[in-house]
């Protein structure tokens, strides 16, 4: 096995033994509950313990993804989910709610946690974390250059993974909210309807705007390996046979070699799934070619069968046996650190005619066709003129081999766990605030004095909150610490690590994702004063969540629905129209995109929430703050609106009630 892992996808059993049978190191795959990939035939508790036990007599590794947000009510059903998978004897789980990191950490803590992308980890600040949180790995944004995954993997002793092949997100995973708020299918939540690959509009330029190329890393691969890179990952768990066996073979080819990628291979990889050609934009830097704004109608039209030979995944097993006069067959096989002894039913006879020879025994031994193991060393010693039945060494053999693959299987797993969840103590204030979001100068003027205020960082001058970017830049924390803030608003986990040895408090956004009581919790013991929570939680919701510290909840504004590295004002007006473009889909939808100070897009939605009218059940729901969030409104209009709220009226606008009762 390469020291750098080749992870593979599965989307049902036939899968996994395709991608097993290509040379995968591990594979990842989903459950019937709590994953991202809920629309696939994933596998069921019984297909879990097979596969789970297929892989490892194989050498294989097995992580399942529980990694979608949980509300409180789910906990229960986590819980036992995750005591079966420990059981069961899986290598780890891959999570993006920080809720159920806190829960496995409790109940399972011998299971092996990988933070996953959707935990938008793009900087060694966010690896950091998890690894002071006891991660083990961390699947890094797929949105990071060469060079920031270097500096991740120079930061860390925790695991790196990195998708190298397959599908990419136009907006940062675990920030995308356009699926959710369009559609009713939350991302988050495992039910991505892809409103990404449908047709939409920015001035005159008309086409799939916002669907990306899929990823190709194949040139990339001794980077990748020079970079101490633990894990190269493929994307996959909805596509079919011929794909994985296609993308983990041609892969496994140059992850075991140093030789240049072959055109024919290249395009092997280019034609199995086509989405107008493969891209490593975001890995070189080059990302002005990575849309394909004209969608297949099929992407499998162009699909090439590729003729690489199955992959040799077996174990290799040592033998020592002893054929004795007057005593049983005994017989010891090894596999590293297992080891079996097994002894015949049948006593060894002198020899009347013709005595056994060691080299009979030897090659009886050999015959492993059939098994998921190979012959190394065998060693028999055989006495002088002595004799026994060929199918009693066949049969002491068999037993042997079933013996160590029940050793083998059964080392992983591990006993049933007894630990219930502690008790989470709830003392919400019975105080409720508004809070105000500026995003202008202007806005900023018209609401300077308000107790409870934000203000984005690069028009912070001491008063309120400052608000961090979305995605942190290098030098970020000088750029806090020049500015004296005192209170800021992160709005990535990363954020929490780099400023943990200041004396700034620190207030949580919803783009942390917050969706239960656990990860209320683990960001309260974080340090964390005070948490706004996901904005696609229910009302109903809303009231389950227990906790000490205060929270908030974004009770008007534009939802951002994505942020894109990308620029997509750019591919359009060349940045001559920065804060006034407008993405319409084909429906005639208008979604504005402003452009954020690091040449990155945010998208938001068409409609505002407005809740002016329903604050006295959500002032009495345990939040302590409801937020109104300002976009581009004229400050005359925000202090109009924030009046609405305080009277329970409603203002004069279209809108939306977000997710308040609707859910996800």
């Amino acid at each position: 096995m390469s020291v750098c892992e080749l992870l593979s996808p599965a989307g049902d059993v036939k899968t996994l033994t395709e991608a097993v049978l290509s040379g995968a190191d591990s594979v990842y795959f989903g459950g019937q509950l709590f994953n991202a990939r809920s629309s696939a035939v994933n596998f069921t508790d019984e297909e879990i313990k097979w596969a789970v036990d297929y892989c490892h007599l194989r050498g294989v590794k097995v992580f399942v993804t529980v990694n979608t947000l949980i509300n409180d009510k789910e906990i229960p059903q986590m819980v036992k989910y995750l005591k079966f998978l420990s059981q069961s004897g899986v290598d780890g789980i891959i999570v993006q709610d920080l809720g159920v990191a806190k829960i496995a950490g409790q109940v399972v803590p011998e299971l092996s946690i990988h933070g996953s992308t959707q935990m938008t980890v793009t900087d060694k600040d966010g690896a950091l974390l998890l690894q002071n949180l006891g991660f083990k790995r961390v699947v890094v944004a797929r949105e990071l250059s060469y060079k920031e995954i270097k500096e991740i993997k120079d930061a860390v002793s925790i695991e790196i993974e990195v998708f190298v092949h397959g599908a990419i997100c136009v907006c940062y995973s675990g920030q995308c909210l356009m699926s959710s708020f369009i559609g009713g299918r939350s991302g988050n939540r495992g039910n991505c309807a892809q409103p990404c690959r449908l047709l939409y509009s920015i001035g005159n330029k008309r086409g799939n705007l916002l669907s990306p190329k899929d990823m190709g890393l194949i040139n990339h691969i001794n980077e990748l390996k020079s970079i101490g890179v633990n894990s190269l990952k493929i994307e996959g768990r909805m596509k079919g046979i011929d794909y994985v066996k296609t993308v983990v073979s041609t892969y496994r080819k140059y992850l075991d070699t140093d030789i240049q990628v072959s055109k024919d291979d290249y395009n092997i990889l280019d034609g199995v799934f086509y989405r107008g050609g493969l891209t490593d934009g975001y890995f070189t830097g080059n990302l002005n070619d990575m849309f394909c704004y004209n969608k297949p109608n099929n992407p499998y039209l162009k699909q090439k069968k590729s003729d690489f030979k199955n992959y040799e995944r077996k174990l290799t097993v040592d033998f020592d046996g002893v054929l004795k006069l007057g005593e049983p067959f005994s017989l010891t096989v090894t596999h590293n650190d297992f080891s079996v002894a097994v002894k015949g039913q049948t006593k060894v006879e002198k020899a009347i005619k013709t005595p056994l020879e060691s080299g009979r025994a030897v090659s009886q031994l050999q015959k492993l066709g059939g098994t998921n193991f190979i012959a190394g060393d065998v060693n028999v010693f055989v006495d002088d003129g002595i004799t026994v039945p060929v199918s009693e060494i066949n049969n002491v053999r068999r037993t042997a081999i079933e013996k160590l693959s029940d050793e083998i299987v059964n080392s992983f797993k591990r006993p049933v766990s007894n630990i219930d969840l502690p008790k989470i103590a709830n003392k919400k204030s019975e105080v409720f605030n508004y809070s105000v979001m500026v995003s202008d100068q202007e806005q900023y003027k018209a609401f300077m004095g308000y107790k409870h205020l934000y203000v984005p960082l690069d028009l912070y001058c001491g008063e309120g909150i400052a608000v961090l970017p979305r995605i942190s830049y290098d030098e970020l924390k000088n750029r806090i610490l020049d500015k004296k803030c005192k209170k800021v608003l992160v709005r990535n986990i990363g954020q929490i690590e780099m400023l943990k040895n200041t004396d700034i408090e620190i207030y949580a956004d919803f783009t942390l994702n917050t969706f239960n009581s656990y990860g209320v919790l683990m960001l309260k013991e974080l340090g964390i004063t005070q948490i706004t929570l996901s904005t696609e939680l229910m009302l109903s919701q809303i009231k389950g969540i227990k906790g000490s510290v205060p929270l908030e909840s974004v009770v008007y504004g534009y939802i951002p629905l994505m942020l894109t590295k990308n620029c997509l004002i750019k591919s359009a007006y060349r940045c001559e129209n920065k804060n006034g473009t407008i993405l319409t889909d084909r429906i005639g939808t208008k979604f504005k995109i402003k452009c954020t100070e690091d040449c990155k897009n945010e998208i938001y939605n068409s409609l505002p929430i407005v809740l002016s009218d329903k604050m006295f059940e959500i002032q009495n729901s345990g939040l302590s703050f409801g937020r109104l969030m300002f976009l581009d409104e004229p400050p005359k209009k925000c202090l109009e609106i924030l009046e609405c709220y305080k009277k329970g009226i409603m203002p004069d606008c279209e809108f939306t009630r977000g997710k308040f009762y609707k859910g996800v």
